[in-house]
């Protein structure tokens, strides 16, 4: 590397995107810092993180997760609440708040770093297995979660 070329560490900003961080900053917990909310989800305390923290993780914004969603590429996520209209506190018809757990995110992270996708332009999306994998992931989340909520459900009884 030429001495007039930066060398990007995890703790730099990359220079194109001072917001982002290149995926090495994130080698072991892609969520450090995020804050997760807590929601009571059947009797249960849940922790999901919005949309921005998934952004965030791959290096997108969130419109760019939305389209995704629209295009197919992300499956619509597993827990979704009703967002309020700033403007109106009786209104809850103000889009939804697509939320996450940890354990997705963490999949999603994963597998977009072993396609190449984590970095903007670096591979499209279409020419991986990104969505295919990204799908049996949530599928296998559901199934844990079902699974969870059936032994919940024996243990009060």
């Amino acid at each position: 590397m030429s001495s007039s070329t930066p060398e990007i560490t995890a703790d730099v900003a990359l220079p194109w995107r001072p917001d982002r961080r290149p995926a090495t900053a994130f080698t072991t917990d892609p969520l450090a810092g995020e804050k997760p909310q807590i929601y009571d989800v059947r009797g249960r305390k849940v922790a999901f993180y919005k949309i921005g923290a998934l952004a965030r993780v791959l290096n997108r914004k969130s419109d760019t997760i939305r389209g995704w969603e629209e295009q197919g590429w992300l499956p619509r996520p597993p827990a979704a609440f009703p967002g309020r209209d700033p403007r109106n506190a009786a209104s809850a018809k103000h889009g939804r708040r697509r939320l996450y757990t940890k354990a997705l995110i963490i999949g999603i992270y994963q597998i977009a770093r072993e396609e190449g996708i984590l970095e903007p332009h670096a591979r499209p999306i279409q020419e991986t297995q990104f969505t295919a994998r990204v799908t049996k992931l949530f599928a296998d989340h559901a199934a844990h979660e079902r699974q969870q909520r059936a032994e919940a459900d024996g243990r009060q009884q």
